[in-house]
């Protein structure tokens, strides 16, 4: 009896795998039919809306500021994976143009002229995959071995489809009761949170020459809102909120010009520069980190961009400054380009300083959860002390870290709008002011931040010879005073 059970339950098995992909075909046959693309191969379709600076909030709990899009095209050429993403921000004049076509990715200057972006590739590519034509596309694809399941939502049944795209990426699918694609949603990797939920959200459906396209909503990471107190609330990134014209069929012509052909990931380059006697500006990219000496260990002001940098500018620091473990990372602010190394100083063993207004989020990010995508050493090798509250130095208003040699003061910047919680760094003996985002050489006139800065310096009535900032080149006080003044 046992034998005749197992055996059934065998060929049961057997027979069920086929009918499973057939009817999984089957559903996804009926939603290209439903949502009118039965022959699409490309389309092009234009609006407004806005965009999410994702990473860029004011403070942690909240959403990620929005800059309105004043105009918004986008145009797939799904047989050749290949985007032309045109847009253009309130306030601005000038058209952003971002393109793909398959390895490639590239962008526009100011000029007009393809700057090479080799990081971006797989994720635009990914993201044509997640329009809503394109994911039905992509499950339908030779190989693509689709799964579905069913349950209650949207009102009704509803049905997910999964496959993997680029041999790493879940990208999940849900078809509402109405046999319309609701929602696409994946994960992507990122240096501050990991695995990051990145989903789309589609509805308002109506019909446009035939075909079905719907109000486009993006969410990037999760707003853990439901949770007290509200510790991370950025996740609105984009929304096409209105579409005036869609063409399906049209022409694509995007073609790869040969300085985006050749170009590949650049590594990590990493100069350094004493400013002051055992002070290191630590530079050769975008984003920069100052290491200082003290008599038995070094201090770091900044963590930006990703765990490489971070490796490399340690690396660097133990040249520079032998036998001296780092024992302090400072954080200027939360912001996720100045916050993407952070995990790498804790693992090396240094106590985060930041201001007490961050703790929470900072114990979040250093939380070894789901990085799967792209393992950094935090979460292969957790440290014994993650997130827990001794590797923590937090202030509200000023810090002092001294010994006999010298003493380097961090100061919460007053009044400012770009990020609640901008720490300055003071070296009162070598007369040096670290800052990040608030003035950059060779800027035409002050705004907004630039004017926070200079009422800060005043109130705290700073003796400055030298500012070094997280960008650009150090430069004298004195030029900044000008600069200042001739903004009034």
């Amino acid at each position: 009896m046992t034998t005749r059970f197992w055996l059934s339950l065998s060929l049961s098995v057997l027979i069920a795998g086929p009918a499973a992909a057939q009817n999984v075909q089957g559903v996804l046959q009926s939603t290209a039919t439903a949502m009118g693309m039965e022959n699409l191969t490309s389309i092009q379709y234009s609006g407004t809306g806005w965009q999410g600076r994702v990473g860029q909030n004011v403070s942690p709990d909240r959403d990620w500021p929005r800059v309105d899009l004043t105009s918004y095209t986008m145009t797939i050429d799904f047989e050749g994976m290949a985007s032309r993403e045109e847009y253009i921000r309130a306030g601005g004049t000038r058209q952003l143009t971002n393109f793909v076509s398959g390895n490639h990715a590239w962008t526009l200057d100011a000029q007009g002229q393809p700057l090479p972006q080799p990081a971006a590739a797989e994720l635009r590519g990914l993201e044509i995959l997640l329009t809503p034509w394109g994911f039905i596309k992509g499950a339908m694809a030779p190989g693509a071995n689709p799964s579905m399941i069913t349950r209650n939502e949207y009102g009704g049944r509803s049905t997910v489809i999964s496959f993997i795209a680029f041999g790493k990426y879940r990208v999940n699918g849900t078809i509402n009761p109405d046999g319309l694609l609701e929602r696409v949603q994946t994960w992507i990797p990122n240096p501050v949170v990991g695995d990051m939920y990145y989903e789309n959200v589609y509805t308002n459906y109506r019909e446009v020459g035939g075909v079905q396209i719907p109000r486009f909503h993006q969410h990037q990471d999760y707003d853990d809102g439901a949770h007290e107190a509200d510790v991370s609330g950025g996740d609105h990134a984009f929304g096409l909120e209105t579409v005036s014209d869609l063409q399906a069929n049209v022409t694509v012509t995007i073609t790869v010009p040969n300085n985006v052909m050749n170009a590949s990931i650049p590594p990590v380059r990493v100069e350094s520069q004493e400013v002051a006697s055992g002070v290191w500006l630590i530079g050769g990219g975008s984003h920069h980190s100052v290491a200082i000496e003290f008599g038995d260990h070094v201090a770091v002001i900044e963590a930006p961009l990703n765990e490489e940098r971070s490796l490399a500018v340690i690396d660097e620091i133990y040249r520079r400054i032998p036998n001296k473990p780092i024992r302090f990372i400072v954080t200027t602010h939360h912001h996720w380009d100045h916050l993407g190394g952070l995990r790498a100083f804790v693992h090396e063993g240094a106590t985060v300083i930041t201001h007490d207004s961050n703790k929470p989020y900072y114990q979040e990010v250093l939380r070894a959860g789901p990085w799967t995508l792209e393992p950094d050493r935090f979460s292969l090798h957790p440290p014994e002390e993650w997130s827990e509250g001794y590797i923590f130095e937090t202030l509200n208003e000023k810090y002092v870290l001294a010994d006999q040699t010298r003493s380097v003061e961090l100061h919460n910047v007053q009044g400012l709008a770009h990020a609640a919680g901008m720490l300055i760094a003071y070296l009162p003996n070598e007369k040096i002011v670290v800052q990040a985002d608030l003035y950059f050489p060779g800027a035409e006139t002050p705004n907004a931040s630039a004017r926070s800065f200079h009422r800060n310096l005043e109130r705290l009535d700073l003796d400055v010879d030298t500012i070094v900032g997280i960008h650009g080149r150090p430069a004298p006080m004195s030029q900044f005073t000008a600069f200042m003044s001739a903004g009034e």
